[in-house]
């Protein structure tokens, strides 16, 4: 029985050839590829004719007629080769040895010369093997284009010819010594357009775009030279007159990643060891935080690989946009290179084949989205793990590109949830500070026009808290199984300066603390709390070496873990010492109390001894100071003062019937206010009047033991509320300072009176009283808001003497008083000057603690 066969229809070629390969770019990326599987070092890409030609009024073509040419210096073809490999179908050399030139080869459908058809309606090969004649091969595709069940693909003729370098030389070709040209004419797409008086040439500027991100030197050329240059001299003046980012003539190059290593946060996963082992470094701004070796659970599916990730924040946003002259969502997000070459579209704006859009949709901010970062994904394939469709675009989804791609556990989310841990979930420190939130498109201006630099812009938190906040939060940032890890660096300087902080930290305030025992300042509740603080202090350190301890760390790491423990031992040790003064003031303060009960009761027999002596000492002193405090007085001024204290006498009764009348009658409380007034400005005169004659004097004389920072506030606050009604008054203790003497109140009332009575005249409207703790002292600082000292030449001590006024027609008696009344109460007194506290003057009560 005779046997079938299946026929090649001539129409193959299409479906293969311009049907199959959709995009101008892909087609001529497809054609690189090959000259680099060629081992070419170097690809010219060329337009001819394109701004004038006889496209349309040729039937086949001329010199004239639009053309692109591809040029490499690979190993190219001879006859045998072209009539084995580049005309047979579907066959790919590359299958059968995936690594040449060292090089892993970029193609393996073996389809990918019929971009050429892609891209024009004719095609001149040129292939020339070093030290051979070139062949010359000339294909009219139009030829494939029959629509004829019966014929068949292999039965089209292809003419070729031999020509030598002079005949190379004649067509322009100088210095051909190996490789391929492709001289593709007629082109199908317009690559350049004209409104009769300019030119746009973007798909030319897009074509050299699109290439430097198809093309990733980081990888499979990093140690071999390929260079691609892209030409077309009939544009040269308007290529110059783009922008730079803009212009398409030259070599082609992708540099962007280098460019964003010092301006952003960064993570690079790599495989080592023959991919057993991966390698992640997460750095910052260019300095590595930490780095990681891990045993691979990737392998043997993913054996050689790079993932690099860059987090652009706002700021580093606006730095791309400077450099590449596009926004970072329009140039793409995390692209794939498969063997050296990129796989469309994976990465383009709009295309989420990571579904990292879709997983910030479900509403958890501490997910990164596509347009939050930019990288790539960079594999070499020697087990051919990775399949690319037919028609160029993406990968086929097996195993492989799960391992790769998995929500879950696959190698890339692997690393990008480690950079979200760093710059999302736990600490957020670049964000920009609320403040500058409002400003942002006025900051992105700036940063692009060059008006400002990196070192210009403000973050949330200022350097040194980032720091310690990442040394604080290291081991979280890092999730890792200890089990796997099989060496850790983390950045010693993070460790050392924070440790070397806080062992400064502590020494200060140890020397304090013992500096302070000996004074005598320390309280056994002070020590009780340091103490405290140190145990916690410990355990936390403990808790750190406990985790570095699970890791096998490199030299550098190890070296400041030794600090750590060192610091522990330093916390433990002034823990020690604590304790040692904690039983030492313990025993002194029962020393003490031994002490005071044994004094307390002699203190008490020499005071029941005392009392006697004094009772028969009071009636003379009250004479005696009688007759020195009238010695100054006459006997009409005696007398008149004599007249008030018995009317005064007589106010108090008056005053009590008044109030038996307002609590039986509904009385306004405006006229109980104005009573109550009248009643302690009548107080007020009685107890001068009782001043100037010291009449009673042992009452007015004797002190009493008072808290003078409680008695001025609850003075204070009678007064605003009776007699200074018109005056606001703040009274500032924020520390609750106390301060404990023997004073008489009286003296105080005048003492405050008469600041009050000065301010007043002096239109103030706010009071202000301000209590503190300095320099070993007890202060009162008296602030007002009146118009102040106006005559310089009172500045100093000068103002508080007798007679010496500061207004016109004052008395000189109220600041000398107040300076008596300190005096007495062993303190002192002095003009601050104005604008201190409020805009009037003010005046400082001091007393030694």
């Amino acid at each position: 029985m005779e046997k079938l066969h299946f026929k090649t229809n001539v129409q193959i070629k299409s479906i293969i050839g311009k049907d199959l390969i959709n995009d101008d770019n892909i087609a001529i990326l497809e054609l690189v590829k090959n000259s680099f599987d060629a081992d070419a070092k170097r690809v010219d890409i060329s337009f001819c004719n394109l701004k004038s030609n006889d496209d349309k009024e040729n039937e086949t073509f001329s010199e004239h007629t639009s053309r692109l040419f591809i040029r490499d210096d690979g190993v190219g073809m001879d006859l045998i080769d072209i009539t084995d490999k580049w005309l047979n179908i579907a066959y790919s050399e590359k299958k059968l040895h995936p690594r040449q030139f060292n090089r892993m080869m970029a193609g393996a459908k073996g389809v990918g010369r019929f971009s050429c058809d892609r891209l024009g309606q004719f095609l001149r090969l040129y292939a020339k093997k070093n030290g051979k004649q070139c062949i010359v091969l000339n294909i009219d595709w139009r030829k494939f284009e029959i629509d004829d069940k019966t014929k068949e693909i292999q039965s089209v003729d292809i003419n070729y010819e031999l020509i030598d370098d002079n005949s190379l030389a004649q067509k322009g070709f100088h210095n051909f010594e190996h490789g391929v040209i492709l001289e593709i004419i007629k082109l199908r797409s317009n690559w350049v357009y004209t409104d009769g008086y300019v030119w746009d040439t973007d798909k030319l500027s897009t074509l050299k775009k699109y290439l430097e991100k198809l093309i990733n030197p980081n990888q499979a050329f990093e140690k071999n030279d390929f260079g691609i240059y892209l030409n077309a001299e009939e544009f040269l003046l308007e290529n110059s007159q783009k922008a730079y980012n803009d212009q398409f003539i030259g070599k082609v190059e992708n540099t962007i990643f280098q460019k964003l290593d010092f301006k952003t946060t960064s993570i690079e996963c790599k495989s080592i060891e023959d991919g057993r082992l991966i390698f992640t470094t997460l750095k910052d701004k260019g300095e590595t935080i930490y780095w990681i070796k891990e045993l691979s659970e990737f392998y043997p599916t993913i054996r050689d690989f790079k993932i690099t990730l860059y987090f652009l924040n706002t700021y580093a946003k606006a730095f791309f946009t400077k450099q590449t002259g596009m926004r970072s969502v329009s140039y793409g997000s995390v692209f794939f290179f498969l063997n050296g070459f990129r796989i469309p579209p994976y990465g383009e704006e709009g295309d989420d084949w990571l579904k990292l859009d879709q997983r910030r949709a479900q509403g958890y901010a501490r997910f990164i989205s596509a347009r939050d970062i930019v990288g790539q994904i960079e594999i070499l394939d020697s087990n051919k793990s990775f399949k690319i469709v037919s028609s160029r675009e993406g990968l086929v989804k097996n195993e492989s590109f799960y391992k790769l791609t998995d929500r879950r556990d696959g190698l890339f989310y692997k690393i990008l949830k480690r950079l979200e841990r760093y710059v999302v979930d736990g600490l957020n420190w670049d964000s920009i500070p609320e403040e500058d939130k409002n400003k942002i498109p006025e900051i992105e201006k700036k940063i692009i026009s060059g008006e400002l630099s990196e070192k210009d812009l403000n973050y949330q938190e200022d350097f040194a808290t980032k720091r310690r906040r990442i040394y604080e939060s290291i081991h979280t940032l890092i999730s890792a199984s200890p089990k796997k890890v099989v060496e850790l660096y983390i950045n010693e300087d993070l460790i050392e300066s924070k440790i070397a902080e806080a062992k400064q930290l502590a020494e200060q305030e140890f020397s304090k603390l013992i500096a302070d025992f000996e004074k005598k300042k320390i309280s056994g509740e002070f020590l009780a709390q340091l103490l405290e603080k140190k145990a916690k202090e410990s355990e936390v350190l403990s808790k750190q070496l406990i985790e570095f301890s699970k890791y096998t760390t490199n030299e550098a790491t190890a070296k400041a873990v030794v600090e750590i423990q060192s610091y522990k031992d330093i916390v433990e040790k002034q823990a020690n010492i604590i304790k040692s003064l904690q039983e030492e003031l313990r025993k002194k303060d029962q020393e003490l109390l031994d002490i005071k009960n044994s004094s307390d009761r002699k203190v008490n027999d020499i005071e029941q001894k005392l009392k006697q002596a004094e009772f028969d000492r009071d009636i003379a002193n009250q004479k005696n100071k009688y007759l020195e405090s009238t010695r100054c007085i006459s006997a009409e001024e005696e007398s008149f003062i004599h007249i008030i204290n018995v009317y005064g006498q007589e106010i108090n009764p008056a005053f009590k019937r008044i109030s038996e009348i307002v609590s039986n009658n509904n009385v306004p409380d405006e006229l109980i206010m104005e009573i109550s007034v009248v009643r302690s400005f009548f107080e007020k005169i009685f107890n001068t009047a009782r001043l100037l004659t010291k009449a009673n004097i042992k009452q007015l004389a004797e002190k009493e033991i008072i808290n003078l920072s409680e008695y001025i506030d609850e003075y204070i606050n009678k007064c605003s509320e009776i007699l200074y009604r018109d005056i606001k008054f703040t009274v500032i203790n924020s520390d609750n300072v106390d301060y404990y003497g023997a004073y008489s109140l009286l003296d105080i009332s005048v003492l405050l009176d008469n600041l009050i009575s000065n301010a007043k005249k002096e239109s103030a409207k706010n009071i202000q009283i301000n209590i503190f703790q300095e320099n070993n002292k007890y202060i009162i600082d008296f602030s007002d808001s009146g118009n102040g000292v106006a005559d310089p030449t009172l500045i100093g001590d000068k103002m508080f003497e007798l007679g010496v006024t500061t207004r016109i027609g004052g008395s000189g008696i109220g600041l000398a008083s107040v300076k008596k009344i300190v005096s007495d109460m062993k303190g002192h007194v002095s003009f601050l000057g104005n604008n201190i506290y409020l805009k009037g003057a003010t005046f400082r009560i001091e007393f030694d603690l």
